[in-house]
């Protein structure tokens, strides 16, 4: 299995670089996008690395943000063949921040007038021999849509958002599961717990953001505690082998988490290609 980071916040000065993320995965034979980033930088990046994007079996949109989702507009319309899978509830209206800074983070108007090119799920998936798309368990993720300043708009009434748009492409790999859920909205803990009950399998790798970035008078923190980030590596001891991280996970939280993890934790940044 090999991962490639199409874009992500990071990179050398080759690429196009931007807030969001991008991953093509090989496996099997076959060809796997999750996600596009916000713009065509995903694709141009492909083109400097020699990846040719129609050769693409499935597309997978992780969540209805648009710094995952916006550049699918260049590849559906670069490739009139090709669908792309997702949440059935990826084309609400979601928000972020708090007070009178609210601002817009889903998919814009003018993908979501492409509906027709996307296939919506609303139960875990199987999309290829092996591969599945699992959603995630909401039952108790409303309070972390508060925590996270995260919203939807259901009836022009801003709610905290409880993720049900949000989902993992995985892959039963010889070594285990691998898990790809771009932000982890909805928590790495209770990701890979559910994951785990569905497939009854254990799991090897995560791969993706954690949502731990913050910022404090415009300089870069952790929304966790050093606490809260020992039990998080404690937790990623027992139940995952390696886990590579980036975009939302931000520098500081990735610091700390190197720190207890060491050799089981890497980055993922604009470029890089990952054995597994």
């Amino acid at each position: 299995m090999r991962i490639t980071v199409l874009v992500e916040n990071t990179g050398p000065s080759e690429f196009k670089i931007e807030h969001g993320l991008s991953l093509y995965i090989e496996f099997n034979d076959k060809k796997y996008l999750l996600d596009a980033g916000p713009s065509d930088s995903f694709f141009k990046n492909a083109h400097a690395l020699s990846i040719d994007l129609g050769r693409v079996d499935k597309a997978v949109l992780s969540h209805g943000h648009y710094d995952h989702g916006d550049g699918f507009m260049v590849f559906l319309n670069q490739y009139k063949d090709k669908v792309v899978y997702g949440a059935k509830n990826i084309f609400d209206d979601y928000y972020s921040g708090s007070g009178g800074s609210v601002h817009y983070i889903g998919l814009s108007s003018k993908l979501k007038q492409m509906k027709n090119r996307f296939n919506t799920i609303s139960k875990d998936t199987k999309i290829d021999e092996k591969i599945y798309l699992i959603l995630d368990d909401v039952s108790n993720t409303k309070e972390i849509g508060v925590q996270k300043k995260l919203y939807k708009k259901v009836d022009d009434v801003l709610q905290p958002d409880n993720f049900d748009h949000e989902l993992s492409l995985v892959f039963d790999t010889p070594k285990g599961l691998v898990i790809c859920n771009s932000c982890s909205h909805a928590g790495l803990e209770s990701i890979v717990d559910n994951i785990k009950k569905r497939l009854n399998k254990p799991v090897y790798a995560y791969v993706g953001g954690l949502h731990m970035k913050s910022t404090k008078n415009h300089i870069e923190t952790s929304s966790f505690t050093e606490e809260q980030i020992q039990n998080l590596c404690i937790f990623i001891k027992k139940n995952i082998q390696y886990v590579l991280t980036g975009h939302c996970t931000g520098n500081v939280s990735y610091d700390l988490l190197k720190k207890y993890l060491k050799d089981r934790i890497d980055f993922l940044t604009t470029g890089k290609t990952i054995e597994i």
